[in-house]
Parts: C-alpha cells; structure tokens; sequence
C-alpha cells in the first residue's frame, strides 16, 4: 500500500502509531480487488473525530456529527471516519444519531452491499467479514446482513446497488432483489436531488440497458419521477448525464416533477422540437439550423440508424460543412436592416433573417454583407 496510496499510507500509519486501529474501507478496497482505477479513498478507524483533528496538521470538520473528518495529506483530501452504529432512520435515509464503537465489525455491519463492506490494513491484510471478496469472483451484489433491514434503513441503497450492478455488470443476489422490490415504495421518501444523481450516473455507463432493464420494473413505476417502462432498449451510452437525461424525457407523455436545471430544460425543449423536423423532414442543413450541437448529438442517438449517417462522428463532420449554423451568424444584423430599408424594429427583422439564412442554405445567397445588402435593397420593402 505503501507505493500504491501513499498518502493514506501514511494516514493509516499515523493513526496506528497513536494507538488506534485504521483502515481504508468501502469502494476503494473493491476497486482496488477489482483491479479498476481508485477515484476517492476512504478510511475507517476507532481514534474519536476530535483526536483525528488533533493528529493531523490540515484538517476540516467535513461532518463530525457523524464522526467524519477530512485530513489533507500531501495535498490529497482523505476522509476519515470514526467507526459507528447507527440508530432508527429518519424518513427511510438518515440515522437518528450515531454511536461511536471501537469494533470494525460493527462498523462494517451498517454497510449497504457486500463487496462495500470490506477493509484493508496499511500491511495490506484483507478484513472481509460478510463475503464480500467472494460476492466479487461471483460477480454478485448482495446486500450485508438482511437486505429488507438495509433498504428500509436507506432506500437510496435500492438505486445504488442497481447502478452499481451496471457499473460492474454484476447480477443482483436473488434475494436482494425481492427485498429491492419490496421496499421500492420507500423511495418516495428519498429527495428527487439524491435520485437524479443516483440514476443521472447510468447513462454514461457503456451499456445503461442494465440498470433500465430492472428500472422498468412495474415495482418502481409511479415510485420513481418519469415513467422507465415506456424507455426503449439503451444499450449504447449517451454523451453526457444532461444528454441521458434529455433522452429519458423525449419520452415522457405525462407531466412529472424532477430537478432538472435551466440548461438541462432547454436541451430538453431543444431537442423535442427538433425532432419534429428530424422525423418530418429529415436532416438538412436548414433543419439543423440554430439547434445546438447538444441537441443534435441526443437526436442522433433518438433516431439512431433511420438517418443518413454510419455515425455520430460522420454526422458532426457533416454539421461542421453547413453555410450556416446559427441566424444569428448572419453578416447583416438587424440594426443594419432597419437602416438599409429605413423601416423601424418587428417581427419583419426575424422574417428577413430567416429568409436569407434559406436563401444562404440552399446556395442562392453567399453570407458576405455587400451580397445581403444588395438582396434586402431589392427585395425587403
């Protein structure tokens, strides 16, 4: 470990050497087994949060109710928490309160699946007391203990292990998913935020067909904001969670409420509308005009082997040659219109302006300024 997480090596050693137990835990140790990239490194330990902040130079109260502190160590943000148990919940997703222990296995035990709930020492000994090494070679998500208990405690766990079973391509454990289904009801009670962010990760996954394919359970309809069962096959990736998201919503019929924010609302619009271009006329220079590349990317994907192009790359290489993208590039604005024909501002600007971005598309007009200004003199009253 030392070569391999040096930084928390050296947490880890520290926190031994003051006489306290420490560990990383939870989805490093099972990417590190898994042998994938480690993104954040978490460490469990028995040294009370306020003894943590006393050992280490830089350190920030990221969540000391709960026992949570962050060390920075060589400029690497840390977290480390002090082993726990929890209480009731509170609404199906908070403890009540926390109670600091100085067992690991008690502390592992509050975890959501198996393959989350091990440990590794700074010797890099393996602590696994509930299977979940083995749940990995099987290529299995499964709950830690009784899996009605831990959805019940925190139904955001039923979404987590569903992404987390696409993101590794691992089958759900039978019984986990009885216990998903359930409890499906409680995520009512989880925040649109929290589901958006958990569901949001899906698309980007290089086969979101895994997760839709449980999503579309009649369990999680009128639990989950949106309807998955009227989703067709995804088994290709989306570009980005706000291209995902504008996906998922081109096929919603019914009103539904979800946090989408202002520019993931306009891709949204944006691309509606352009498919109705799309499916009436079909890609032209002039129907792709003034609609974003975004929404051009997500109709692609909507429409997928019906257009003209063997990919998304020949699409856009196909976009890059249009005579103009956008109205707004036009080389006469609408100041200068009002000028040329001495008329005062109206819808007759926006009207000219489209009929010369036609004229430039079909290759009648070339988009230079002495070009369009003898065109308006002629033909704009």
């Amino acid at each position: 470990m030392k070569t391999r997480w040096p930084n928390a090596f050296a947490v880890l050693l520290k926190l031994e050497q003051a006489g306290y137990q420490a560990y990383v835990v939870g989805g490093a140790v099972r990417d590190h087994l898994l042998g994938l990239p480690i993104k954040d490194i978490d460490i469990a330990t028995d040294a009370p949060p306020e003894e943590v902040m006393g050992l280490f130079t830089k350190t920030f109260a990221t969540g000391i109710e709960h026992g949570t502190v962050t060390v920075v160590e060589n400029g690497e943000a840390i977290e480390v928490t002090t082993f726990r148990v929890e209480s009731q919940y509170v609404n199906h997703r908070r403890p009540e309160e926390v109670t600091f222990v100085r067992n690991l296995k008690d502390d592992l035990a509050r975890r959501d699946y198996t393959i989350n709930a091990m440990a590794l020492s700074y010797r890099d000994e393996l602590i696994d007391c509930f299977g979940g090494r083995e749940d990995l070679l099987n290529q299995k998500i499964r709950a830690v203990g009784l899996a009605k208990e831990r959805f019940e405690e925190d139904a955001l766990r039923i979404l987590r292990g569903i992404r987390l079973a696409a993101q590794l391509r691992f089958q759900i454990d039978g019984t986990t998913w009885e216990a998903m289904l359930a409890t499906s009801h409680l995520l009512q009670h989880i925040a649109k935020e929290r589901i958006k962010q958990e569901v949001g990760r899906v698309w980007t996954f290089s086969n979101p067909e895994y997760a839709l394919n449980s999503l579309r359970n009649p369990c999680f309809h009128n639990v989950l904001p949106g309807n998955y069962q009227v989703l067709p096959v995804k088994v290709q990736p989306s570009l980005t969670e706000q291209h995902g998201w504008a996906w998922f919503h081109y096929f919603q019929t019914a009103h539904y409420e979800f946090p989408y924010s202002n520019v993931e609302k306009r891709l949204q619009a944006e691309v509606k509308k352009a498919m109705v271009k799309f499916q009436e006329v079909g890609w032209t220079y002039e129907t792709i005009l003034d609609t974003s590349d975004a929404a051009l990317e997500v109709c692609f994907e909507l429409l997928g082997s019906t257009t003209n192009f063997q990919s998304l790359d020949a699409m856009k290489q196909w976009v890059t040659k249009s005579p103009l993208r956008y109205s707004s590039d036009l080389e006469v604005s609408g100041k200068q219109l009002m000028q040329l024909v001495k008329r005062p501002p109206g819808p007759w600007i926006k009207e000219v302006n489209l009929e010369l971005s036609k004229r430039i598309l079909y290759g009648e007009l070339q988009n230079d300024y002495s070009e369009l200004e003898k065109w308006v003199k002629k033909h704009v009253q």
